[in-house]
């Protein structure tokens, strides 16, 4: 247990009071994104990415399938895509049998196709209207 001398922050202040774990001392939590074959490159980075901002600290991965003990999993599920338009949601399960899906989340571009930009602002919005019970 971490002595009160040793808190660096508030924060680690109260996540100790809370939770009586020191966040030094706190396993970190491993979150792993499933991309699988059909999931673009710059999307696949993009979602990456947005669950690295939505848990700070956690360990993000991105893996073809299924490894061995992540906390928390999440995969895209594809509803439609063409050159200009992409939808679907986003899923997710918890390694203690919890699951559940975001909203469907529509991306169109009337101009022009799909970019990396146009994905990174997709998989942002994914992530943000995800919401998980955890």
């Amino acid at each position: 247990m971490t002595l009160p001398g040793n808190l660096s922050s508030c924060s680690d202040a109260i996540q100790l009071l809370v939770t009586d774990t020191s966040v030094a001392g706190s396993p970190v939590q491993i979150v792993q994104l499933q991309c699988s074959g059909s999931l673009q490159q710059p999307l696949c980075d993009a979602l990456a990415d947005g669950l690295r901002q939505k848990f700070p600290g956690a360990a993000v991965t991105a893996a073809d399938g299924q490894q061995a003990g992540p906390d928390l999993t999440f995969r895209f599920v594809e509803q439609n895509q063409s050159a200009d338009w992409i939808s679907g949601w986003l899923a997710w399960r918890h390694s203690d049998g919890r699951s559940g899906q975001g909203p469907v989340i529509e991306q169109s571009v009337m101009d022009g196709q799909l970019s990396g930009d146009t994905l990174a602002d997709y998989a942002g919005q994914l992530v943000q209207h995800t919401e998980f019970s955890l």
